[in-house]
């Protein structure tokens, strides 16, 4: 299925909630380059990169954008580059991952250790359910239908990280990236008591609905970028090494081997920030 618009998708969402329609199921898709096979399905797959990769506005002054999630990576950068900008996360399939599949598998790339993950440039998020119900993640849009499957959502992950949060403090690992999954232990802020559903619905591989839309923060364009390869006379001292480059407040570091050649590391400095 190729949908043109939040509205056809809603539709989908309702007419599969109906019970002669109970056995069939629907799997939302992108660009088709998860390693793990997750938009190959037996149910019917929804495409939206067909129609639905529109850039709808850009805000220069505020630094921020808003796409359907259809649109490819490299193609959201041709339209805010002209604006000094950039979407940062940095995928070698650019050319080919839509923005939709970046936000379900919480996307990094080679320029995470500066940049983070996808998850750290999304404002909001436009989500439909199963039952054809619509939340935009940032609360701006119409209200939740009473007991809709989005009332539900924001309801049950709420309360599971609220009521289970020692729990997930102690079993949830240290980690510098947080991995594809339901993003429990850092959409609630005890201090703040601030819940972001948004940080739910990153990462959850489509499991919980369809995103049709997102708003972005958007990246200043580095001036000057430097590449710097060095050569180590083992794979395993290059591997030992990288620590050392990763307090070099790099951009990314890159071990590069091969059975005919030396190994190789490659960084790749940006500008100056904390990691």
């Amino acid at each position: 299925m190729h949908p043109r618009t939040t509205q056809d998708v809603q539709l989908i969402g309702e007419l599969a909630s109906q019970d002669k329609f109970s056995s069939v199921t629907f799997s939302p898709r992108g660009g088709g380059t998860g390693t793990n096979g997750q938009s190959l399905t037996s149910g019917v797959v929804v495409d939206l990169s067909r129609h639905m990769n529109k850039v709808l506005e850009i805000n220069e002054d505020e630094g921020w954008v808003r796409v359907q999630t259809g649109i490819v990576k490299d193609a959201l950068n041709d339209a805010v580059r002209p604006h000094g900008y950039f979407f940062s996360p940095d995928l070698s399939t650019s050319n080919r991952a839509t923005l939709g599949g970046m936000v379900n598998t919480d996307a990094s790339g080679q320029g995470s250790l500066k940049y983070g993950k996808t998850s750290d440039h999304v404002l909001s998020l436009q989500a439909v359910f199963a039952d054809g119900s619509l939340l935009e993640s940032d609360g701006s849009g119409a209200a939740v239908p009473s007991g809709s499957f989005a009332e539900q959502a924001l309801a049950v992950s709420k309360n599971v990280c609220l009521s289970q949060r020692t729990l997930i403090d102690e079993k949830f690992p240290p980690l510098n990236r947080f991995l594809t999954g339901y993003d429990l232990k850092n959409a609630y802020q005890p201090d703040s008591d601030d819940f972001d559903f948004t940080r739910i619905l990153c990462g959850a591989e489509g499991s919980l609905a369809f995103i049709t839309e997102a708003k972005l923060n958007l990246t200043p364009i580095p001036k000057a970028r430097t590449l710097i390869n060095v050569k180590y006379n083992s794979f395993d001292s290059a591997l030992r090494n990288a620590p050392f480059m990763v307090e070099a407040n790099a951009l990314s570091v890159e071990t590069v081997d091969s059975r005919y050649s030396i190994s190789l590391s490659k960084i790749l400095f940006g500008i100056p920030s904390v990691i």
